[in-house]
């Protein structure tokens, strides 16, 4: 989160939205569950403590562990405005983020979504 924060230019008052796309159904549901509830309380505890008054909002997402709902998954953030996106559970998905950035980032200048594995 620090590491956003530094990077992110947010201002007083602003809210930087980190997607977090991982299983949160099925047979890694409680790795994943148990991997947003942490990243959701290090947001909380960071937003208490900013100096800056920039907020941290994790947004969870269920990838299903898999490509083509990563890529809805990851829609579905950049559409609630997420400019961030964190993702480590498998090959797949990592693949089919990075393809879908490198085509978002290529028609959005100035809009770029960063991606986190």
């Amino acid at each position: 989160l620090a590491a956003t924060a530094a990077g992110s230019f947010a201002h007083n008052g602003e809210t930087i939205k980190i997607a977090w796309l991982y299983p949160l159904s099925g047979l890694m549901a409680a790795v994943g569950t148990n991997q947003l509830k942490t990243f959701q309380f290090l947001a909380e505890e960071f937003n208490k403590k900013n100096v800056a008054g920039v907020k941290f909002e994790v947004i969870g997402i269920d990838n299903k562990l898999s490509p083509q709902e990563t890529t809805a998954a990851l829609r579905s953030a950049m559409d609630q405005g997420a400019r961030y996106v964190v993702q480590g559970n498998g090959s797949g998905p990592a693949l089919a983020i990075m393809d879908a950035l490198e085509k978002h980032n290529a028609r959005n200048p100035g809009k770029e979504v960063v991606y986190f594995n």
